[in-house]
């Protein structure tokens, strides 16, 4: 299995696709940097798509995931199908750690949850995860 989620590009994304926005902030940086939350949710706009919960976590972008509240959250609510995955300003806020990108990727594969960012790369080779369908 890949230790690296695959992100799905805009045009594979259909208008109307309800996701999660997640971010997590650097506490240090206070609201100057808001702004990448914001830019995310025009992103969203932009695309068509729904918002259905944002969750910003305020930690340190390098660490672990495990003690993100807003993270956890934003898990649940695509396993509970109100999302069809996750929008994230960078996808290092998902976790940079490579225990935490090995728990993204088998989460991705285990829910076929979608992730995708304002700048997402696709790498069709890694591309074998199924994927969720709009909540």
């Amino acid at each position: 299995m890949s230790s690296t989620a695959r992100q799905t590009a805009p045009h594979e994304v259909p208008p109307g696709t309800r996701l999660v926005l997640y971010a997590c902030l650097p506490a240090s940086l206070g609201e100057a940097a808001d702004h990448s939350v914001a830019s995310a949710q025009r992103y969203v706009d932009d695309a068509g798509w729904e918002t259905v919960e944002t969750y910003v976590d305020r930690a340190a972008p390098f660490e672990s995931r495990v003690l993100c509240a807003g993270w956890h959250n934003a898990l649940a609510v695509v396993e509970q199908g109100r999302a069809a995955g996750i929008v994230t300003p960078l996808l290092v806020m998902l976790g940079h750690l490579e225990e935490d990108r090995s728990n993204l990727a088998a989460w991705q594969v285990r829910t076929g949850a979608l992730i995708t960012t304002p700048w997402a790369v696709v790498d069709a080779a890694k591309a074998t995860a199924p994927r969720r369908s709009a909540a």
